[in-house]
């Protein structure tokens, strides 16, 4: 009962202090400048976002989720990409509507139904965010350096560092992972190769977002911004995000001299197709996963 009410306590202040940085930097915005800004954005660019999301980046977060699910002992016939695909926007459409990231608990709850241990699931799913902060760091730092790129006062070093003790911490952390079997297989490579490719096309989902509003930047900005947006949302707050999201791609796309408009119009369209499209899909993939477990 007390763990329930510290949890709900946790969360309130979660979603208090989402609230307020959205505030901070909602509260001069030029609310009519966004709105032309959206009015104005160019439709074939975001045509290509939306495609590269369901595409390239599905594929590529589903292989890196498939890697790690090799590794782990389960009943029966494995699953295929595309049942994995469905279970996968399932889960995504789950936490865009509902708080604390219940997607995940989507995900653990429908393999399970299909043979796979718990404790496995739970093992792979902690690794994979190891496996995604590794990737993301180590591209978003290298971007930053190459492009000489800093924000937040932070040097443009420090997250390829922190990336790279991160690859470390894969590569030396088999034993840890014992119910993934990580020390008999490439498994943990295999993921964190996904895991890039899916970075790389997530990050031209946001700079084609960006090109519909006219604020275009180098590739390389688009990982760092990338990397501000997903430190941001490292903690569930609101439901899919919603606010923080917008919040930190808003506060990075200023400091790399974006107006506020464009980047505002360009962080809330990036957030759309990340909600929208995967929403639709996973609800009407719902009574598939349903049907298939008949």
């Amino acid at each position: 009962m007390i763990a329930a009410r510290v949890r709900k306590t946790a969360r309130i202040i979660l979603c208090v202090a989402a609230a307020g940085m959205v505030a901070f930097y909602l509260r001069r915005m030029p609310f009519a400048e966004i709105m032309r800004s959206l009015r104005s954005a160019q439709p074939l660019p975001l045509v290509f976002a939306a495609l590269v999301y369901l595409g390239p980046n599905t594929a590529a977060k589903v292989r890196r989720w498939a890697s790690l699910l090799a590794a782990l002992p389960r009943r029966g016939k494995g699953l295929g990409t595309f049942e994995l695909a469905r279970v996968l926007f399932a889960s995504q459409a789950a936490s865009n509507l509902l708080p604390a990231r219940a997607g995940e608990a989507v995900r653990i709850v429908e393999l399970h139904r299909r043979g796979y241990g718990t404790t496995g699931l739970v093992a792979a799913q902690l690794y994979e965010k190891v496996v995604e902060a590794a990737s993301l760091c180590l591209l978003g730092g290298i971007a930053a350096v190459l492009a000489g790129i800093a924000i937040f006062h932070v040097p443009a070093w420090m997250p390829a560092v922190a990336g790279s003790a991160l690859v470390l911490l894969l590569f030396g952390a088999t034993r840890l992972a014992r119910p993934l079997h990580f020390a008999r297989s490439a498994a943990w490579a295999h993921s964190f190769l996904w895991s890039c490719a899916a970075d790389l096309a997530d990050a031209a989902v946001l700079g084609l977002c960006l090109h519909a509003v006219g604020a275009d930047l180098a590739p390389a900005a688009w990982l760092v911004v990338l990397l501000a947006i997903n430190v941001a949302i490292l903690v569930p707050s609101t439901p899919g995000h919603v606010g923080v999201m917008e919040a930190a791609a808003l506060a990075a796309l200023l400091a790399l001299g974006v107006p506020a408009e464009r980047a505002l119009a360009g962080a809330v369209l990036y957030h759309a197709i990340q909600i929208v499209p995967g929403t639709a899909v996973g609800l009407l993939s719902l009574p598939r996963l349903r049907r298939s477990l008949a």
